[in-house]
């Protein structure tokens, strides 16, 4: 979940920049990082992953800003069919969040976070001309009408903090024609997407609240808490939503009730990092994520750093893990969200699995992830290795955060431990205090009852922080 952070926008300057009117400040900085635009081989490998064309729209800075709540931003493109590799669409510094490629992937939808009057959306074309201002508001999420074609965009508005007590919807080309779709509930801002057939939304219903609503304005159904959600169609409504740990997926199918989770941060040359951005492609195989966040401290994501990078996964087609990665930038900037177009008419992975979603005997959603004894252990253990205890106020808007401490095992009191390690989630933070005994003393010794961490989907989306590598041991959570 992003931070409320204060931010300061050009605001009403926006379409005075030379990028609103010549297509050629698409190559120009216009002031904006200065970043050397990668090789054009990325677009190549980019397309060999997908098996399609391609396009990638996405926000840089200097890496200090990764939540893209600043003014000192540019909006990136890639498109693999011009062989031209990174490119600036608009390098005015200002306001650029959440950039949505439009459902034919001609085009860029964008909000901004201007300062008192509340965001606007934006619209322009993929070479950086036309740049429209199309209403107040924050764009949430495109869709492509099935009975005529037409795009659309779903718009939160009535905004308090990140959350937005409306959400409309109009055609792209066409604002005055607007449709209530939601005023039930706050929806939070970076997590909503809609089914194929629209009747459906996924997201923040607001944040923690993960679940899935039927639309128009109908109910909605809680399937756990989290952040970071996003839908798609693949045999119907999928939906996931993003762990405390930054690390993880919880991914349901909508039709079988199934959930299972799905690690995101095992790229090629990743060490158990945080991931961030996480959000599902036009095609339900692939997803787009920013990182690795993995510069130290207490929050690695607020850490930011200029070594983030887009990264595209594939999905199994069981959708039950990430068969394959590739990196789709290079550059000196910070890369942060990220959107994706795949040309669907032409990929040859197939947007319909032919086989059942999700591993065999994967739980119903609302159950626990493991059945039956939770795995209780009682340990004699020595601290090894204390987690960093972050400060309240980074975590925010997380008011309870559980650090990662890894202890040798000495002896094994009561079930069942083989490990002469384990490694163990114990709370720091409650209610934004640190707690007194959050603190650990490397060589200590403890008498611990543990019990595993996925027996405790209440923990889910809890702040989970580690600066631990990435690890064959299971996560046990402290009981006492």
């Amino acid at each position: 979940m992003i931070d409320f952070l204060r931010v300061v926008v050009l605001g009403a300057a926006l379409c005075g920049t030379a990028a609103c009117s010549n297509s050629s400040q698409a190559d120009a900085p216009s002031g904006g990082v200065s970043a050397a635009p990668a090789p054009a081989v990325a677009g190549a490998e980019v397309r060999k992953f997908t098996g399609a064309a391609t396009r990638l729209v996405w926000v840089q800075g200097d890496g200090s800003d990764p939540f893209a709540a600043g003014d000192q931003l540019v909006l990136m493109g890639l498109d693999t069919e011009d062989n031209r590799g990174e490119r600036i669409i608009l390098g005015a510094k200002q306001s650029y969040v959440k950039p949505l490629l439009t459902p034919k992937g001609n085009r860029i939808l964008f909000s901004t976070r201007p300062q008192g009057t509340g965001p606007e959306v934006f619209v322009v074309n993929w070479d950086g001309s036309g740049l429209k201002r199309l209403m107040k508001g924050f764009a949430l999420t495109t869709w492509l009408n099935p009975a005529d074609g037409s795009e659309w965009v779903y718009v939160g508005t009535d905004n308090k903090g990140y959350d937005f007590a409306t959400v409309s919807r109009f055609p792209i080309d066409d604002p005055s024609k607007v449709e209530l779709v939601w005023n039930k509930t706050p929806v939070s801002g970076d997590t909503f997407q809609v089914s194929a057939d629209g009747r459906f939304a996924g997201g923040l219903f607001p944040w923690p609240n993960a679940g899935i609503a039927e639309l128009p304005n109908k109910s909605w159904e809680k399937l756990g808490d989290g952040c970071w959600t996003a839908m798609t169609t693949a045999r119907g409504p999928m939906f996931w939503y993003f762990d405390g740990a930054h690390r993880n997926l919880t991914v349901v199918d909508s039709r079988t009730k199934k959930r299972w989770t799905v690690p995101i941060n095992q790229a090629p040359g990743f060490q158990n990092p945080e991931v961030y951005h996480p959000r599902w492609t036009n095609h339900p195989r692939f997803i787009a994520l920013s990182g690795p966040y993995n510069r130290g401290g207490a929050n690695q994501v607020r850490s930011g750093g200029a070594q983030t990078e887009i990264w595209l996964g594939r999905f199994s087609e069981d959708f039950s893990r990430i068969e394959a990665w590739t990196k789709a930038t290079s550059n000196s900037g910070g890369d942060s969200y990220p959107d994706v177009w795949i040309d669907t008419s032409k990929s040859p992975v197939a947007m319909r699995p032919n086989v059942a979603v999700g591993p065999a005997g994967a739980p119903a959603a609302g159950a626990t992830t493991q059945k039956g004894d939770p795995g209780r252990v009682v340990v004699e253990a020595r601290l090894t290795h204390a987690g960093p205890i972050p400060a309240p106020q980074s975590i925010l808007p997380y008011r309870h955060a559980l650090v990662v401490n890894e202890y040798e095992v000495l002896k094994v009191v009561d079930g069942q431990y083989s490990a002469n390690r384990i490694q163990v989630a114990q709370w720091a933070i409650r209610d934004s205090k640190v707690l007194g005994d959050a603190a650990k003393t490397v060589g200590a010794t403890a008498r611990l009852a543990v019990e595993r961490f996925d027996a405790h989907p209440e923990l889910e989306g809890e702040r989970l922080i580690t600066d631990l590598a990435a690890s064959q041991l299971p996560l046990y959570y402290a009981v006492k």
